[in-house]
């Protein structure tokens, strides 16, 4: 009888929401303001709620045109969500970098429809 040791590297995953990924975030509306299709975000922390978003505008005034809502849904778990302004919530999933992804993919439209 031998004895095998599986190795599962998602059991490895970190959870949490890090520094690296809000500085995406942050270049990401960086950029959109470059060229002038955003004006204006907000960071909003609720702790108790556990609930982070990150809200992109095109000005001061406007509706939210985009969010990315952090939301710890367990003791290691944390789902990351994206809305759109009329399309309501347009992807949930606990990886960030699909999330994250979309969101990039509606800058882009936002972008290329500005020109």
């Amino acid at each position: 009888m031998s004895l095998h040791v599986l190795h599962n590297p998602a059991g490895e995953q970190v959870t949490g929401f890090t520094r690296y990924q809000f500085q995406k975030l942050d270049q990401l509306y960086i950029y959109a303001q470059s060229k002038r299709v955003l004006m204006y975000r907000t960071v909003d922390c609720d702790f108790n709620e556990g609930l982070a978003t990150y809200t992109y505008y095109q000005s001061v005034s406007a509706a939210p045109s985009l969010q990315f809502a952090i939301r710890k849904v367990g003791p290691r778990t944390t789902m990351f969500e994206l809305y759109c302004q009329g399309k309501g919530r347009v992807l949930k999933s606990t990886l960030f970098e699909r999330v994250f992804e979309q969101l990039q993919a509606e800058v882009d439209h936002m972008v290329s429809g500005a020109h």
